[in-house]
């Protein structure tokens, strides 16, 4: 699954042509594929790739990079992990006392475990309308190991493992027989002051193979 993440609001026009091709493409190939759940062989229900996130903003550069595979246990839920690897650079950053400090950097480290379920897959198969997708819920579970003075100052705690939980829904949209375009938002539950996350709920634009 590749999942990019896109909090940058510079390159929104560019986003969004770039998503426009993407839907028109996938209108013309929908037409050709045969039905969503329609595992001819084991390998039907394997899906495999990565994820790419990007955020760029006045202060912070981050990169996230999550490759992931899973597999359709039911035609409408499937299941998967993953590993993270990210890269975060803040322009600038503060010290207990305010007094502003040199640009700082860290790397993310850590894995996950996601299911999605799909109460309708496909809404043209269901009810027989021009519209080949559907919608799609999503549970994620990751465990990272970061540096905590770096996102909290007042932290006594160094670099150790922290807990996160996400859930949200979208839409899938099929490409193909297997590939499919997932537009996610996701809330963090937890809310932790050690989130490398820039916002919550966070957009997550992603492509299943």
């Amino acid at each position: 699954m590749v999942n990019i993440v896109f909090n940058c609001i510079k390159y929104s026009g560019m986003i969004r042509n770039f998503l426009a091709i993407i839907l028109i493409t996938a209108t013309s190939l929908a037409y050709s594929q045969r039905k969503h759940g329609d595992f001819q062989r084991f390998s039907d229900r394997i899906f495999w790739g990565g994820s790419i996130g990007l955020a760029i903003g006045n202060r912070i550069t981050q990169i996230d990079l999550l490759p992931q595979v899973g597999l359709w246990i039911l035609p409408q839920w499937s299941m998967g992990v993953g590993g993270r690897y990210t890269y975060r650079r803040d322009r600038f950053s503060f010290d207990a006392g305010g007094t502003t400090l040199k640009p700082v950097a860290t790397t993310i480290w850590g894995y996950s475990g996601f299911t999605d379920i799909l109460p309708i897959p496909n809404f043209h198969d269901t009810f027989g309308i021009d519209l080949h997708g559907g919608i799609v819920f999503r549970g994620e579970f990751e465990n990272l190991y970061i540096d905590r003075k770096f996102f909290d100052l007042t932290s006594t705690k160094g670099k150790g493992w922290i807990q996160m939980y996400l859930v949200g829904g979208g839409w899938r949209q099929r490409i193909g027989n297997k590939a499919a375009i997932n537009f996610l938002l996701l809330w963090d539950l937890t809310d932790s002051r050690y989130s490398p996350y820039t916002s919550n709920p966070l957009l997550r634009f992603s492509i299943t193979f």
